[in-house]
């Protein structure tokens, strides 16, 4: 199944600039290998669904863009920090996907398992996210069959009006890292 990967990067980062004063996305830490937090996100993306990348980035973001190149993903800019116009526009960028999974670009610990899972779960829904613990996580993915609602996104905080319509084929996974973020910097610290 023609499947990619839409990292969601168009955030602006303020609350972890607030207290580090650089982009999340750009910070190296020993979680990520050592490697920028965008870069350990688009080597787990690369690998889960055979190199079909799309990066929503905002057009201000150049070392991001650079990276994203570097791993030669697609890109998409976009100056809307809302997460359903990110979603609408990594759609619309890629309108010859089977199917998208919505992956968000601050999640360093996601396993890769959890998201080739709702990859290979779109043969069998339209809509699969991971649950851990009886919390939903990410990625979500989408088939193509829901393409004209998540082109309809516009202005919306995320996809949470699709999912409440159609409930989605919610996946056990063994995988904290889907439900865990990096908002700020004490978010390193220590497992919750």
């Amino acid at each position: 199944m023609n499947v990619g990967v839409l990292v969601m990067a168009a955030g602006s980062s303020s609350r972890y600039r607030e207290r580090d004063g650089q982009h999340k996305l750009l910070v190296r830490h020993p979680v990520c290998g050592n490697l920028p937090l965008l870069a350990n996100t688009l080597q787990l993306a690369t690998a889960a669904c055979n190199k079909r990348v799309n990066v929503i980035l905002r057009p201000e973001d150049l070392p991001l863009i650079e990276m994203a190149h570097r791993y030669r993903c697609g890109v998409t800019l976009l100056q809307s920090r809302c997460l359903g116009d990110s979603i609408a526009a990594g759609v619309a960028a890629q309108p010859d996907w089977a199917g998208w999974l919505v992956m968000l670009a601050d999640m360093p610990w996601l396993q890769l398992s959890t998201v080739r899972r709702v990859c290979q779960a779109l043969n069998f829904a339209d809509i699969v996210r991971p649950l851990w613990q009886q919390r939903p996580g990410h990625p979500v993915g989408f088939s193509a069959d829901v393409r004209e609602a998540l082109l309809d996104l516009k202005g919306q905080p995320g996809a949470r009006c699709i999912l409440e319509g159609a409930p989605p084929l919610l996946l056990q996974v063994n995988d904290p890292g889907c439900v865990r973020d990096v908002d700020v910097p004490d978010d390193w610290g220590p497992d919750q």
